[in-house]
């Protein structure tokens, strides 16, 4: 292994977080048994780890590698998300290419398979533990997060040493890419200015995919968990988004049948749409009675560090992007929802007015008829 002139580690930690829908919100009368009520009462907004247990982890990049032990954990969120999250201890020197490659070439080996095989592996034991009745595996959608913190490394630099000298690579790595395209200096500063740090002597760099760590030893726990708390927040609004776009599918075929039928309203069509409004409207109601609170700052923590540091969080995944997303579609489905019944009772009140006039004329008929 070449380590002259790359940044070479031989002490950190490599955490791959990854989270997902273990199949709908969590049973909590099991989660209660599993974990018991108080925890579940004073943990609402944190995640809550249900499972550990440790192995042996080999990463791999070419023809270099390294055997590191590493424990496995399993942190769920009463909201209905999951994360697995993955912890390897880097004691052996290794350079942070080969990291990189590692992490993007899927040559992280944990108990024997690779990474991607042993998250599905797991995901799949973790949705029977939490949800055994249900046969739905989650939902497809799935956030990946890599977190890397360094502790013994060379060449021996502080914060600023290592943003100035290596700072490209370390953007390759928030970036989540290791293509070797040329990096422009605006991307790589604004990569590395996302400092959510506490003390002026650490790192705690993050972006959309991963976070580059030195230091914050006293109060990592704390923002790992606010970072996993926003990562769930973001997977809920993306599984909310497709559920949301399936019922948008439904409304379209209701609209179109209105289109091509004189007596829409005596179809399946307007009760088809409202059974689409009625699931639109249950999420809608999840996101104002438990997602909102989540979503605030204040009501997470009273300190202001870890309220701005969440905000950031919060800001850097776009969660606050995809939530008005996910409303303005709760908002134009509502909406059509209000035009079709509109229409529908046009419609009535216009078969009415012709019912009425034929009842008329055939009592005006009738007497001549007889006559």
């Amino acid at each position: 292994m070449d380590a002259s002139g790359d940044l070479t580690i031989f002490n950190g930690k490599l955490t791959i977080l990854l989270a997902f829908s273990p199949g709908g919100e969590l049973d909590k009368n099991l989660l209660t048994k599993l974990i018991g009520s108080d925890i579940i009462a004073e943990r609402w907004n944190k995640p809550i780890e249900i499972e550990q247990s440790e192995g042996v982890a080999v990463i791999v990049s070419g023809s270099e590698k390294i055997t590191c032990n590493v424990n496995i954990f399993t942190d769920v969120f009463i909201a209905g998300v999951s994360i697995l999250r993955t912890e390897i201890e880097i004691r052996d020197m290794i350079l942070l290419n080969d990291i990189l490659v590692a992490l993007h070439s899927n040559t992280i080996i944990v108990e024997g398979l690779d990474f991607q095989s042993f998250s599905n592996k797991k995901i799949a034991e973790i949705h029977d533990k939490l949800n055994p009745a249900k046969k739905v595996q989650g939902y497809p959608i799935t956030k990946r997060y890599t977190l890397l913190k360094i502790k013994d490394f060379k060449p021996i630099l502080d914060h600023k040493g290592l943003k100035d000298q290596y700072g490209e690579i370390i953007t390759r790595f928030l970036s989540g890419e290791t293509s070797i395209r040329p990096l422009h200096s605006k991307e790589i500063n604004d990569k590395l200015a996302n400092d959510l740090s506490y003390y002026d002597e650490d790192l705690f760099l993050a972006s959309p995919e991963g976070v580059f760590i030195l230091g914050c030893d006293d109060y990592l726990k704390d923002l790992r968990e606010l970072l996993e708390l926003s990562i769930s927040l973001l997977l809920l609004f993306q599984i909310y988004d497709r559920k949301i776009d399936q019922e948008i599918t439904h409304a379209f075929d209701a609209i179109k049948k209105m289109h091509s039928s004189k007596v829409y309203f005596l179809t399946q069509a307007p009760r088809n749409l409202e059974r689409s409004l009625l699931k639109v409207s249950e999420i809608g109601l999840i996101i104002l009675d438990d997602i909102e609170d989540l979503m605030n700052p204040h009501k997470i923590t009273q300190d202001w560090y870890y309220q701005s540091a969440y905000q950031r969080m919060l800001n850097t995944l776009k969660v606050w992007d995809f939530e008005k997303v996910v409303e303005h579609k709760i908002d134009a489905l509502q909406e059509l929802y209000s035009t079709a019944r509109q229409l529908s009772s046009e419609q009535l009140t216009m078969l009415l007015e012709v019912a009425v006039v034929i009842m008329i004329l055939w009592e005006i008929v009738l007497p001549l008829i007889k006559g």
